[in-house]
């Protein structure tokens, strides 16, 4: 093993390999004599006898599962492993690169997936990545863990980075509490334009020494604008994150530092997206009521209920709502099968005033008001009417 190699991998990964297709396992062994960081401590040759032994296995660092032979026992003995041991990482090994069972395997909590002939270089890195993963794994928990909420649309232009943006400083100015503002859509990421912020380091540099973060150097990675931290993304559209390990680290440090962690995302069925909604304490999943919208809202809420998320973490905010829509919330929620959390109105001329002075939308913007509701309700507090004395009154007049 390389001095680099052991450098970055921290440790050796022990590992069971469950394999019927005994060609497939033969290919495995002969790539994995080649990587000194893997040893195969257990060979089974059949699904039922590894569920049998799930609880033994758990003890291990991974699995290597075969998951081409019996593709519905396969996703049933890694349903078992996870339930034996959330901290295995499990690789799931097929004969070809098939889309259809890859998803499906991430989805029932798989980390990894190799196709035959497993060239080295693509086991050495997987096993690699594992290593890295324990390590964060077994870091001592912070005092502090803030809460992380995902912003998402179903569809773009839902207006889901207005809102993420909004509700962050509105945070902000309720509690006063530490927040992170975080663009996480890699080849769409606005919000440093918006805001005008100037910054040489985004979300990728990050991501990139995710290994190194520490206080100083992530203070030089953020943007403080106007009490909020910034985490902005690229100026140039960049590939897909393929590896989880980075992802999972910058969010559990960013979490360490702050109160509440706010994660603006391009989409939820990336992988990027999925590895943030499975850290998330709360999704919020944005539409707008434009019927392909809508579909694809009804068409993503049970995504997230295959990836484990509980309908009690998935908030469905509707935005920008015209005041005659012609649907209802009833309506929306029997299309969705899905509680509506909050409508957000429809209104143009405050967004493009923030978007034209470089800010989030104006508490005296209809959206504005909207939004501080929604905060305080979230809060649960109950907001204080806005423009001191004459705000007070016109409260008492309901708003005239």
């Amino acid at each position: 093993m390389s001095a680099n190699t052991a450098a970055e991998g921290g440790g050796r990964i022990s590992a069971c390999l469950v394999c019927p297709d005994a060609g497939l396992a033969q290919a495995l062994r002969a790539a994995g004599g080649s990587v000194d960081q893997l040893e195969i401590v257990e060979e089974i040759r059949d699904y039922e006898s590894a569920a049998s032994k799930a609880a033994r296995i758990a003890l291990l660092d991974a699995v290597l599962l075969d998951v081409g032979s019996d593709r519905p026992r396969a996703l049933t003995l890694l349903k078992i492993l996870m339930e034996a041991s959330a901290d295995l990482s499990v690789i799931g090994l097929h004969r070809a690169n098939d889309p259809e069972t890859i998803l499906q395997c991430l989805r029932a909590g798989a980390a990894e997936f190799l196709s035959s002939p497993f060239p080295a270089q693509d086991l050495r890195q997987a096993i690699l990545r594992i290593s890295k993963r324990r390590s964060v794994q077994v870091r001592p928990t912070a005092a502090r863990r803030g809460k992380l909420l995902v912003f998402a649309p179903v569809k773009g232009g839902s207006g889901s980075t207005t809102l993420a943006c909004a509700i962050a400083y509105q945070i902000r100015k309720e509690t006063q509490q530490r927040v992170l503002l975080a663009d996480m859509s890699l080849s769409a990421g606005v919000i440093g334009f918006l805001l005008r912020l100037k910054t040489q380091y985004t979300v990728l540099d990050a991501l990139r020494h995710s290994s190194q973060l520490d206080e100083a150097l992530w203070k030089s990675l953020v943007v403080e604008h106007r009490g909020v931290d910034v985490l902005v993304a690229p100026e140039r559209p960049e590939p897909a994150l393929i590896e989880p390990y980075p992802v999972e680290a910058v969010l559990e440090f960013s979490r360490s530092l702050y109160d509440w962690v706010i994660v603006d995302l391009e989409t939820v069925c990336d992988n990027l997206g999925m590895i943030a909604v499975n850290a998330a304490d709360q999704v919020n999943l944005i539409c707008s009521p434009d019927m392909p919208s809508l579909f694809l809202m009804r068409r993503t809420i049970p995504l997230l209920e295959e990836m484990g998320r509980a309908r009690d973490q998935v908030r469905v905010l509707v935005n920008r709502l015209h005041r005659r829509s012609e649907l209802s919330i009833e309506d929306m929620e029997r299309i969705f099968r899905a509680d509506v959390a909050s409508t957000f109105p429809e209104d143009s001329s405050g967004v493009e005033r923030a978007q034209r002075e470089g800010a989030t939308v104006a508490d005296s913007a209809e959206l504005g008001r909207v939004v501080r509701r929604y905060v305080c309700d979230m809060l649960g507090k109950k907001p204080k009417p806005a423009g001191g004395a004459l705000g007070a009154f016109k409260n008492l007049l309901g708003g005239a």
